[in-house]
């Protein structure tokens, strides 16, 4: 069996490389280096027993530092908002009267219309400001800014 190891070891390694390929969400990028190690050894025979704790725990010495070396960089990075978190601390203008009770409101946000509610279930007349304070599914959640009221 010692001398079927290399070809063993190295049908784990394109395994691996097959694998990570497919999915690209980092899924067995950790084993390709315990495999090639692994390989290695066999090529010197050292035994079957030690060529299996060397995998099982280089792969997870991987796993282990690589999470920590991906937690610093993670850190460093800044949450940019997207799409529409962008929308969040923006003025918006109250285009059909918000109240929470009925339930109805609208706001226009830049070009966009969105469905609106008011954050203290307040209601907001039409034609007044309005900051949007966080969204909630697809309805933006607004603190009145001014009280204005319909011109009727």
């Amino acid at each position: 069996m010692l001398e079927y190891m290399p070809y063993i070891w190295t049908a784990v390694l394109i395994l691996c490389v097959l694998i990570e390929a497919a999915t690209a969400g980092l899924t067995a990028i950790w084993f390709m280096p315990a495999a090639l190690i692994c390989l290695i050894l066999s090529i010197f025979k050292i035994g079957i027993g030690i060529q299996i704790i060397v995998f099982i725990a280089i792969g997870i010495l991987m796993l282990i530092l690589s999470k920590t070396v991906f937690k610093k960089f993670l850190k460093k990075a800044q949450k940019t908002p997207t799409n529409a978190d962008r929308l969040i601390g923006q003025t918006a203008l109250v285009t059909a009267t918000i109240n929470n009770e009925q339930p109805s409101g609208e706001v226009l946000v830049g070009w966009q219309h969105w469905t609106a509610r008011s954050d203290d279930g307040s209601v907001i007349p039409k034609g007044a400001s309005v900051k949007v304070m966080r969204i909630e599914g697809v309805k933006l959640i607004v603190h009145a800014t001014d009280t204005l009221t319909d011109n009727k």
